[in-house]
């Protein structure tokens, strides 16, 4: 049994789900999709792959980098173009270990004045693929401390234990108003999952030096829930901004309504993933 199917009998039935076929996971490099929805139907997505962070020594890696026997892309790559056919970010769900597991891992930065390596909860984290992208670029062997770092616990990233939301901070140019209230007032729920696996990305773009006075906009999704979005890109491989909104939706879609009442999704959707998770009443958890 996966870290995967171990982790949904567990959190079962807080959290349905349905499981399918994994043959076309080395084309995809994808795992799961998975729902946050709230009561009243907005809802966000994403498109995940399992990762686990493994020690040797005390050298702490991820396989960013693993490239399928006989194909040419990175699995990183092709997890991004499939999240891109399903109009949802790409994510890793990285599986991490209790705090015994990670004694020797070293990250000299804090959260909240906690060790990095000494979080409560990010046994199970989540992670925006572009962010591991960055990471593996800049940071090779170090990528997977680094991804760590910027993982936010699965367990609570629609409604977290440290109170409200920070603002984030945004390079783009001209947000629409909705757009810019989201990034600058506290969220629960979906839209919490949805800020939260952009915050280091917005970070990140901070950093990185290139112009975003571009008014280009970014062709929405079908029901996402912001229509205009910049596309600004900084140095990432695709609009950032995009990448992580488009999968908030005001509503749900079909074939994530076929899982919550115990349906089987089109062969379209189960042919290509290995199943679909959905937590619900998102914003009602806490």
């Amino acid at each position: 049994m996966t870290a995967t199917q171990v982790l949904l009998a567990e959190a079962s039935p807080r959290v349905c789900f349905q499981e399918f076929t994994s043959a076309e996971e080395a084309e995809s490099g994808a795992d799961w999709m998975w729902w946050w929805v709230d009561r009243d139907g907005t809802c966000f997505g994403l498109l995940a792959q399992a990762k686990i962070l493994k020690v040797s020594g005390r050298r702490w890696t991820v396989d960013f980098g693993y490239t399928t026997k006989g194909h040419s892309q990175s699995q990183i790559t092709k997890l991004i173009e499939a999240a891109d056919l399903c109009s949802v970010p790409a994510a890793y769900v990285l599986y991490c270990g209790d705090r015994k597991y990670r004694a020797t891992l070293e990250c000299s930065r804090t959260h909240r004045g906690v060790l990095c390596r000494d979080r409560e909860r990010v046994g199970v984290s989540v992670a925006c693929a572009l962010v591991a992208q960055e990471a593996a670029k800049f940071h090779q062997n170090a990528a997977g401390v680094e991804v760590f770092h910027d993982a936010v616990p699965v367990e609570d990233i629609a409604s977290p234990s440290e109170g409200l939301d920070e603002p984030i901070r945004s390079l783009a140019r001209e947000l629409d108003e909705e757009l810019a209230r989201f990034l600058r007032q506290p969220q629960r729920g979906a839209q919490r999952v949805a800020k939260e696996l952009l915050r280091p990305l917005a970070r990140l773009r901070l950093g990185q030096f290139a112009s975003a006075a571009t008014l280009e906009r970014a062709a929405p999704a079908a029901g996402a829930l912001f229509q205009h979005v910049p596309a600004d890109r900084g140095h990432f491989s695709v609009p950032y901004l995009d990448h992580v909104l488009r999968g908030l939706r005001t509503g749900v879609p079909d074939y994530v309504r076929d899982v919550m009442e115990g349906r089987t999704p089109p062969a379209a959707v189960t042919d290509r993933i290995g199943g679909i998770v959905v937590i619900n009443d998102t914003d009602a958890l806490g």
